[in-house]
């Protein structure tokens, strides 16, 4: 059993999480999805039961979701050929978008362009102090 997201996690944007069993006969499973440890209804879990080459099947479910920081998803799977239910967990996990590499490339083109202006100053005044006629050089 593998657990997915579709897409990208981005806060507050719907998404679908996915999950793939494999290997598995008969065809009959019972299928449960949980956020933060409460049944969550799907409509209609087993969206494409297909048959493998060898005669076993594999499944995918389907749970739409709006991922929030913090919030624990989990998928249970019954079948007649396991002892216990399997289950496995996905926790959202939402990456902030640094701000660093951004203030980084502000700071340096800003020192960069000080730097400039300050050597082309004393570039100017170099050569008006050097250009002066009672300069004994």
């Amino acid at each position: 059993m593998i657990i997915y997201p579709r897409s990208e996690v981005i806060k507050d944007e719907e998404n679908t999480l996915v999950c793939f069993i494999n290997n598995f006969f008969p065809p009959a499973v019972n299928i449960r999805w949980t956020k933060n440890d409460k049944e969550v209804t799907v409509e209609d879990p087993f969206i494409k039961t297909i048959s493998n080459s060898d005669g076993r099947f594999h499944i995918f479910s389907y749970l739409n979701f709006v991922p929030k920081q913090g919030d624990i998803y989990s998928f249970t799977v019954e079948h007649e050929a396991l002892e216990e239910p399997k289950t496995r967990i996905w926790d959202v996990e939402i990456e902030e978008k640094s701000m660093g590499p951004v203030v980084f490339c502000v700071i340096g083109l800003t020192l960069g362009f000080l730097g400039t202006a300050a050597g082309t100053f004393l570039f100017v005044k170099g050569s008006q102090y050097c250009d002066r006629p009672d300069f004994a050089g």
